[in-house]
């Protein structure tokens, strides 16, 4: 986490956190509740950066100890609530896997039409997303994560035309 830590505050600017209010929404679970909390204002910078830490905390497998964020103790919201909506209702939702009900993600090439339902998740029982998950706890090589980059662009791009946002 420290590593992390470290990269947003090199790249997040003095005011990141007045620029991100009502525009980044950052979801986490209380860790004694269970409950999903979406957070969309920060008074500071470092409290912003304490949201985003505790959204990416994977119990065990980034340490035992759950972050403190606004003096209690929270974990990544996709335990809670893997596609929040935002309050507005207005939500662009975005997955690197493979499933229904969601705007952006990876196509389905295989043959399996199975899915199992998790944290307002409906996620497709394949090889690919098998990887993907892989993928995500343990970053591949610098080159297969460039290949991950232009993947997504290319899902965003699919999404756009067939909603008749770009043409």
């Amino acid at each position: 986490m420290l590593a992390l830590r470290s990269g947003m505050e090199d790249v997040l600017p003095g005011d990141a956190h007045k620029v991100a209010a009502d525009r980044l929404w950052v979801s986490v679970t209380h860790a004694k509740s269970g409950k999903n909390s979406l957070v969309g204002e920060f008074s500071s910078r470092d409290e912003l950066i304490m949201a985003l830490l505790a959204s990416s905390f994977v119990p065990v497998y980034a340490g035992l100890r759950t972050l403190e964020f606004r003096g209690q103790k929270y974990y990544d919201g996709g335990f809670s609530d893997g596609l929040p909506l935002l309050p507005s209702g207005h939500t662009l939702t975005v997955s690197p896997f493979a499933g229904r009900g969601v705007n952006v993600c990876p196509a389905h090439t295989g043959r399996s039409q199975r899915h199992f339902r998790h944290a307002n998740m409906n996620i497709l029982l394949s090889l690919d997303n098998i990887v993907r998950l892989n993928q995500a706890l343990f970053p591949p090589p610098l080159v297969r994560m460039r290949s991950l980059c232009q993947q997504g662009e290319e899902d965003t791009l699919r999404f756009l035309k067939k909603e008749g946002w770009l043409y």
